[in-house]
């Protein structure tokens, strides 16, 4: 219960807390700084407006000779209300007007303020006392002062600036109270909003999204941003794998129940036992390769493993590959026309990368028609080998041609006229990736009259870096 209640628990309680309690803090030492100097705040110098009314009043003094000063002070006290005027003799000292000072006055105010030689302000609980202001007329010297009432708000902050100091603590705990409470609740809310959505994430609701922060284009904003984001990949990363533990289901079942199929079949015939046992081996040898592929599928996208990296001849290793694929070729009669530049080389994993090509050709042989031609070519530059290999087949539908590379996939024709797994091209894509290179299939066109163009095959093309960082 006490943890519940206790504010420090919860990010909220901190900022709140904190925000506030600094703020009380901070302004409380300057009230306490502010007390120590009120005495000398009280006498200030006169500021431009208050000049500017003082030499008003006395060229306005010094005027209408026909008037006695007095006289002239009275009328001009009834013109501006809310001053009161003191006159003082320059050269004796004595008080020439008003005939009484005002009960509230201070003598020693007007006495004090008459022997300085720069106008100041003079500021008490109800008036303030503006001057000296040293002025001629005819003869005489006058040093003139200026009373004017402090208004009915100056008159409020002077009282609450006399509260005692624990009475203004309180007043302003209760004053910040609300925004920083306000302050605090924007911080703490969307960050409880993101608690909420990982949450409801964690609990198997792949779809949930954290909305209400697209306006935002602060940390929080982006933070709430890199969740969905984040949700988008984890959603699209399980759809994959039950998808790809479901296909591989569906592939290793199909062999084991021809394999039973066999056993059965050489059970109940054992005359045909031959026969059956050779259907018996190729079943165990497909299962064989379905298991193998996936498990180095596996390891290629567990990036923790690290790949071997050395000096490759990609040249020699082509030419090797193209020697191994000329008897499925010659097979189906199909010519392998190669341009392979001299010297290619880079950084890698001879072996995957032996694997990732020798997939791709194949395949290319494997959906050619007989009497037709695959051409394998290289280019290379300062950063970047590049290879090409094209085959004279139908192509790819052109919503299929992203999802070449996708593991368990077969498009249409592989359907129809392989029985493979679609792991192939799948771990082809993983290694070059592996080896921070890109590959990508696109259809092979004849541009006739503007018009989309016949199918004429695929092309695949490996872009590797000369120098990988795996």
């Amino acid at each position: 219960m006490l943890k519940t209640l206790n504010p420090f628990n919860s990010l909220f309680g901190r900022i709140f807390l904190g925000f506030w309690g600094t703020v009380i803090f901070i302004v409380g030492i300057v009230l306490l700084v502010n007390q120590q100097l009120a005495t000398w705040d009280k006498v200030r110098p006169a500021d431009k407006y208050q000049l500017k009314s003082l030499y008003k009043v006395s060229d306005m003094l010094t005027e209408a000779p026909h008037y006695t000063i007095e006289k002239l002070a009275k009328k001009l006290e009834n013109k501006f209300k809310n001053t009161m005027i003191v006159l003082k003799d320059a050269d004796t000292g004595k008080m020439v007007y008003p005939p009484k000072i005002h009960p509230r006055l201070n003598k020693g105010i007007i006495s004090n303020l008459a022997l300085k030689a720069e106008p100041l302000q003079v500021r008490s609980e109800h008036i303030t006392v503006i001057g000296p202001k040293l002025f001629d007329r005819g003869d005489k010297s006058y040093q003139l002062m200026l009373i004017s009432k402090n208004r009915h708000s100056d008159h409020f902050w002077a009282q609450l600036w006399k509260m005692p100091i624990w009475l203004k603590l309180i007043l302003l705990a209760l004053v910040t109270l609300v925004p920083c409470w306000l302050i605090a609740r924007n911080i703490s809310k969307p960050v409880t909003k993101l608690r909420y959505s990982s949450q409801t994430l964690a609990s198997g609701d792949l779809q949930h999204r954290v909305e209400g922060f697209d306006k935002r284009q602060d940390e929080i904003g982006h933070l709430a941003n890199d969740f969905n984001n984040m949700a988008d990949k984890l959603s699209s990363l399980i759809s994959l794998y039950k998808r790809l533990l479901a296909d591989v289901s569906h592939e290793l079942r199909t062999p084991l129940t021809r394999l039973e199929l066999s056993l059965a079949m050489a059970l109940k015939e054992p005359e045909n036992n031959q026969r059956q046992l050779a259907r018996a081996e190729r079943e165990l040898h497909k299962l064989d390769d379905i298991i193998g592929n996936v498990l180095r599928l596996a390891k290629l996208e567990n990036h923790e493993v690290s790949i071997e990296q050395k000096e490759v001849d990609l040249t020699d290793l082509l030419s090797q590959i193209i020697r191994s694929c000329q008897l499925e070729a010659r097979a189906k009669h199909i010519d392998i026309h190669s341009e392979i530049s001299d010297d290619l080389t880079l950084i890698g994993d001879e072996i995957l990368l032996s694997f990732a090509f020798d997939n791709v050709i194949r395949n290319a042989i494997k959906y050619s028609p007989e009497k037709s031609c695959v051409s394998i070519s290289s280019t290379q530059d300062n950063a970047y080998i590049r290879v090409i290999i094209q085959d004279q087949g139908t192509g790819v539908d052109e919503h299929e041609l992203e999802q070449l590379f996708v593991p368990f996939f077969r498009g249409k024709q592989a359907m129809q006229e392989s029985n493979g797994a679609g792991l192939g091209l799948a771990i082809a894509s993983k290694a070059i990736m592996r080896h921070g290179g890109t590959i990508y299939a696109e259809n092979i066109t004849s541009q006739d009259a503007g018009s989309a163009g016949e199918l004429l095959g695929l092309s695949v093309t490996i872009k590797l870096p000369i120098h990988v960082t795996a």
